[in-house]
């Protein structure tokens, strides 16, 4: 089994009944791109369920099940319709939460206060000198009912530093979801000067952070969903200011990433009323799934997911395919960050689709992962579109190549070197363009460039017999009449 090579088209989304009808949904009321509206889609599920399960990879690596997304699309894409849409259980649960904190922090303040009173009545009533030991022991006592701090259950960030989110993270319900439709700030935001935490948490490490003042303390089994849309210019900037250490640390290579079509100008409405019965059966089960993760005793005891054998053969034989396009010549060779990182991602996904409807014993299957390979195919190619695109030399190779192949279908075998300075693809129409795309074409196809009576000629058969008067024919017709 091979890591597929997506062609641009939005892979198919079934496996989950809940998830596909809510993006589907949410695709004909916004009419925004699918790719977009499925990002936020799974990065919702993400949100929901990274509290309670996390995924056994066919490696025996326990990992999160936490998903960094980027989408990247103009403004008039209705990136924030579409976050509205799928993320209203997550706001609505945050809004609740904060609600109900609120009140039980003005009664925690209030018992602070009266449990401090008492604490100075107590040291007033004992006389120090002559009863030392009651009253370390009163002390004692009256400390084991100091009130406990309220938590919040729901933690929802747009824009922070890493101090705030780590302190946060350590102190309350350490499950939280960083994102926004208006991606430009999050981004200039000062939690990306330290994606290295990010890069940490995302992975499932412990993290240690150092106060001078505060004291030190550590985040550990902490979840991050992370979902971002922006657009080009504040990508374009992000980039300029990081000066590519985002890529270098491995940041980005863990992001599923769409810089889709624009559907501006296609979008056509006819006063049609859309339902909103399957976003609003979504959003009920983000709901009750965060629910389900605030109860979670110390926030622990998740349930982990596993692939059944048959998946299991499956994932390592992509993982294996993925390894050997990082080689020489391979299609992630100036990728390897973001390859390595696509198995895990495989995985993850995977375990969010099989579990979202119904957390169920039973294995990930087969079917559910080939859904999810597929899907992180075509986000893979987004990715290298956005962040590796190959040098031009290399993209006017491949467009001559297919030039190349055209002509053949055409009946052309021979073809004057000189001629594609005039008719070839505009790429190649200047003399050192034309030298290093024929050159890189020279390592991976089977044609010959040969001279015949003092003209370089294109042989796209060399294998064959040389043929005079298929030669004869060819040079002596305009390659624009063939086409």
């Amino acid at each position: 089994m091979y890591f597929p090579v997506n062609c641009g088209i939005t892979p198919n989304v079934a496996k989950s009944d809940l998830i596909a009808k809510a993006f589907n949904e949410a695709a004909d009321i916004t009419q925004a791109p699918s790719p977009m509206v499925y990002l936020t889609t799974i990065s919702a599920v993400s949100v929901a369920l990274q509290g309670l399960i996390n995924v056994e990879l066919p490696t025996g690596k326990i990992a999160p099940v936490s998903l960094m997304s980027l989408s990247i699309a103009e403004s008039g894409e209705r990136k924030s319709s579409v976050e509205n849409l799928l993320t209203k259980g997550i706001k609505l649960f945050h809004r609740e939460n904060m609600e109900h904190y609120q009140s039980q922090l003005k009664e925690y303040a209030i018992r602070s206060r009266l449990h401090d009173k008492k604490k100075t009545q107590i040291e007033k009533s004992i006389d120090l000198d002559e009863a030392y030991d009651e009253l370390v022991n009163a002390l004692i006592e009256h400390d084991s009912s100091k009130p406990e701090k309220p938590v919040l259950d729901s933690l929802i960030f747009e824009d922070s530093t890493i101090e705030a989110l780590l302190s946060d993270l350590s102190e309350h319900i350490p499950n939280a979801y960083l994102g926004s439709s208006e991606g430009g700030v999050l981004l200039n935001s000062r939690i990306m000067s330290q994606t290295a935490n990010l890069n940490s948490i995302w992975s499932g490490d412990e993290i240690t952070v150092n106060r001078k003042s505060a004291g030190s303390f550590t985040v550990g089994g902490a979840r991050l969903t992370m979902n971002i849309m922006t657009q080009w210019s504040a990508l374009d900037r992000f980039m300029n200011k990081t000066k590519g250490d985002v890529r270098g640390n491995g940041f980005l290579s863990r992001f599923l990433v769409c810089a889709p079509e624009s559907n501006c100008g296609f979008r056509q409405s006819y006063g049609i009323e859309y339902s909103e019965g399957n976003l609003n059966l979504f959003n009920e089960r983000l709901h009750q799934l965060l629910s389900q993760s605030a109860a979670l005793s110390g926030y622990t005891n998740k349930r982990t997911v596993s692939f059944s054998n048959e998946a299991k053969k499956a994932w390592f034989d992509i993982a294996n395919h993925i390894e050997l396009e990082m080689g020489p010549d391979g299609a992630f060779e100036h990728a390897k960050d973001h390859a390595s990182k696509l198995p895990e991602n495989i995985a993850r996904l995977a375990a969010l689709v099989h579990s979202f409807d119904n957390l169920s014993e039973e294995e990930i299957s087969l079917d559910t992962l080939l859904e999810a390979i597929d899907l992180v195919a075509y986000f893979s190619k987004e990715f290298m579109k956005v962040f590796s695109a190959p040098p031009k030399y290399v993209v006017d190779a491949d467009n001559l190549y297919f030039w190349f192949c055209n002509q053949s279908l055409c009946g052309v075998r021979y073809i004057k070197r000189n001629d594609l300075l005039q008719y070839g693809p505009n790429g190649t129409r200047k003399k050192k363009d034309l030298d290093l795309a024929l050159d890189e074409l020279k390592r991976t196809n089977n044609f010959k460039e040969v001279v015949i009576h003092r003209t370089r000629v294109i042989d796209l058969y060399p294998q064959d017999a040389f043929d005079a008067e298929q030669l004869k024919h060819d040079l002596l017709i305009l390659i624009d009449e063939v086409l």
